[in-house]
């Protein structure tokens, strides 16, 4: 039937005079249609705002978490937070674990021998008393293994005297902030990579991962959209890549050199401000040159495989078409050091490098809670293997190393032994493999029903808080309303936030603890939890409290305040011994006298960690439907001479371990590498009460069981030393 301009609009004004009577033309479901598919039911999950956080990574996002009763329903980002805001697949991974139905939800002790899957409930109380015996026997051989941060804990674990606080490490963040502590004298914050024209990555792979996940690859789009030329230089395209003008493939290993290489040629052809170079490092030009002599173009196209043309190119437009930015990715390689040297003389070679080139040192304001660390999990696990050191309690807080310390059945060995480890506490939201062989599990809260309190500079130098809080109420409206504590006023006040059932934060279970190896601890600490504390912050910060305090903080979920005394390095120096970069001796790096060695029978392995894959919730539904399966990426033309194709099983295997895996031939990836995810599916078959991906989508092969130890100077895993042989199944 044609339809004329004239009965377009009789029809759109009787559509309007029936919504304007009360809308019940569109309000009325069609019959036969599903009671959910009303459109009034959509706006159900605006209903109830509370704002919060993700914690998934570094970025710490600011979320507004919709309520629907006493259910959370939705959660987005934050509109209050500006640039702040943000929400990948982990934010929606946190939803999904708050109602996972294999939740942990009460205390269990096992009731056999370590590692036999028998528990019985014990209550909060027996709990504390066995951790407090197993800390006040030996605080310092206890170790707490941090898989999310708790603001109460760093001052707890002062308290107790816990000298082990392990990092988990899973992407070699622990090497890359230690490298860059040693060269910038503080560890590196999110990049202002808007700001850049030229960006390199060398070796990086902020969208494939990253400790700034959301913002970083909304930063890398943003840039190219205004013109930025961004390059990845590495064995692995993969989604980096992909974004990137260009994508320049190299054997596995060598982006340490690229980068000397690089830096060999701005330095001979004069393409640097020498001033400023000079200005913020502590060797003279002249000694920089006599360092990098020894990695002629030559040199590097040889060990590498990049085209010397290509080398020059890049040097040429990273010195002309500024301001550019290298970022390296230097986690789980032997030479962070030099790589992470490189990187910085690069960057100051063309002015300031924190002003300049975009390079940010990661300052914390003196009232945001941090932890310190003091090992990563690598080295905590590797000696508790070799009976150097004796473990009179080992606490998993959202962790699972048991599944993600390299050797992993070695350790799974070594954590039932109960000579080397007194007590094992699984302090989880689902069960895995640490579970597994703990003494004692508990429910530990997950991300929308936590407290935390996040602080930093913004790129422009502002300081910034950022509230995490739960979004969850302790018990539902009913049932608090009857309750013989509910005041008066009760009908008119929500039941108080907190975690459901009986999970808790790691502070709230470190403070019983406190209390009861020293009572007078509650004359330091008056809180009555975590959440009391963070109030407590929020009230006495001065920038906090003139904006309201707690209560402004928690209605906004986000603060930022004006530039002022932000360290900038181009003022005030380096927080280093000489107040510059510190890169004198470490511009060595060793290369093979036999290049052929770098080939050989073997592969590298590169190994993948997918972002929108929360390593504390491997299981999750989200994660699945974006990555259903986990294959070994190949180079096609490699795979094609080896008989493999799309599908096809092969087995890897190394000095320690071997699993099977189905081919994925790419065209974006190395001849020499072959590229596997860790951190996805378990060691073992699923043993809760709905099947999981690996028992129907394809093995679940475990990285960590592959990989022997190889530790770089600092003590982390080299996850980029692994090699494999790769032989059909």
């Amino acid at each position: 039937m044609r339809i004329d301009r004239r009965r377009f609009l009789e029809w759109g004004s009787l559509a309007t005079a029936g919504l304007a009577v009360g809308g019940p033309v569109l309000a009325r479901p069609a019959p036969g249609k599903a009671w959910n598919d009303r459109p009034d039911r959509i706006l159900r999950k605006y209903r109830d705002p509370v704002p919060t956080a993700c914690a998934g990574c570094d970025a710490r996002c600011s979320l507004v978490a919709y309520r629907d009763g006493d259910r959370v329903v939705q959660v987005a980002p934050n509109p209050e937070a500006g640039s702040r805001a943000g929400a990948c697949p982990r934010a929606f991974e946190a939803l999904e674990a708050l109602y996972h139905p294999d939740r942990i939800r009460t205390p269990l002790r096992r009731s056999g021998p370590r590692g036999s899957g028998r528990w019985e409930p014990v209550s909060w109380d027996e709990a504390v008393e066995a951790v407090s015996r197993a800390v006040a026997d030996d605080p310092a051989q206890a170790y707490v293994d941090l898989g999310r941060s708790d603001p109460l804990a760093p001052v707890l674990l002062d308290r107790l005297g816990v000298a082990h606080r392990v990092a988990p490490d899973p992407d070699g963040r622990w090497a890359s902030r230690e490298a860059q502590r040693t060269v910038y004298g503080a560890p590196l914050g999110r990049p202002a990579i808007r700001l850049q024209r030229t960006v390199i990555l060398l070796g990086a792979r902020p969208l494939d991962n990253g400790p700034y996940f959301a913002r970083l690859a909304r930063d890398l789009v943003t840039a190219r959209e205004r013109g930025a030329r961004i390059v990845a230089v590495g064995p692995y395209q993969g989604a980096t890549g992909s974004v990137a003008d260009r994508w320049l493939a190299i054997r596995p290993g060598t982006e340490t050199l690229v980068g000397l290489g690089l830096l060999r040629v701005i330095l001979s052809q004069g393409w640097y401000d020498r001033a400023a170079l000079e200005a913020a490092v502590d060797v003279p030009v002249s000694e920089l040159l006599s360092a990098l002599a020894p990695y002629p173009v030559e040199l590097v196209e040889a060990a590498s495989g990049m085209a010397a043309f290509d080398l020059v190119d890049l040097a040429r437009t990273f010195a002309e078409a500024g301001p550019s930015l290298c970022l390296a990715g230097s986690g789980g390689s032997r030479s962070a050091e030099t790589l992470e040297a490189a990187s910085a003389l690069l960057n100051a070679s063309q002015g300031s490098p924190e002003a300049t080139a975009g390079v940010r040192l990661d300052h914390v304001p003196s009232w945001a809670p941090r932890c310190r660390l003091t090992e990563p999990r690598a080295r905590a696990v590797k000696d508790l293997l070799a009976g150097n050191e004796r473990a009179s309690l080992y606490l998993a807080y959202r962790s699972n190393p048991v599944y993600a310390a390299p050797r992993s059945e070695s350790v799974r060995r070594a954590f039932q032994d109960e000579n080397r480890i007194g007590l094992v506490v699984a302090f989880a939201t689902c069960p895995d493999e640490t579970t597994a062989v703990a003494d004692l599990v508990l429910p530990a809260a997950t991300d929308l029903e936590s407290w935390d309190l996040a602080g930093g500079y913004t790129a422009d130098g502002k300081p910034y808080a950022v509230l995490q809080q739960p979004a969850t109420r302790a018990q539902p409206e009913p049932s608090y309303l009857r309750g013989p504590g509910a005041a008066a006023d009760g009908v008119f006040l929500p039941p108080p936030a907190g975690p459901l059932g009986q999970a808790r934060q790691l502070g709230d279970l470190l403070l019983a603890v406190a209390e009861t190896v020293d009572p007078s601890v509650r004359e330091d600490l008056p809180f009555d939890g975590v959440g009391a504390y963070v109030r407590h912050l929020a009230d006495t910060t001065p920038a906090l409290a003139a904006a309201g305090g707690f209560d402004g903080l928690s209605a906004r979920g986000v603060w930022v305040g004006r530039a002022d005394r932000y360290p900038w390095t181009a003022q005030q120096g380096f927080p280093t011994a000489t107040g510059k970069l510190s890169v004198q001796g470490r511009l060595v790096h060793r290369v093979p006298r036999d290049l052929k060695r770098l080939e050989g029978d073997a592969f590298s392995l590169v190994v993948l960690r997918y972002p929108e894959r929360d390593p504390d919730f491997p299981g999750t539904g989200w994660g699945r439907e974006i990555r259903h399966e986990n294959p070994v990426y190949m180079n096609a033309r490699t795979a094609r001479e080896m008989g493999l194709g799309r599908g096809s099983r092969v087995r890897l295997r190394t000095s320690v371990g071997e699993a099977v895996a189905r081919v994925m031939p790419v065209q974006g990836i190395h001849p020499r590498a072959v590229a596997l995810a860790t951190g996805f599916g378990h060691a073992e078959p699923a043993t809760g009460r709905h099947g999981e991906w690996w028992e129907t989508g394809g093995p679940g092969v475990s990285v960590p069981a592959l990989a022997p130890f190889a530790t770089d100077p600092f003590g982390a895993q080299a996850w980029s030393e692994i090699r494999v042989s790769v032989d059909p199944a």
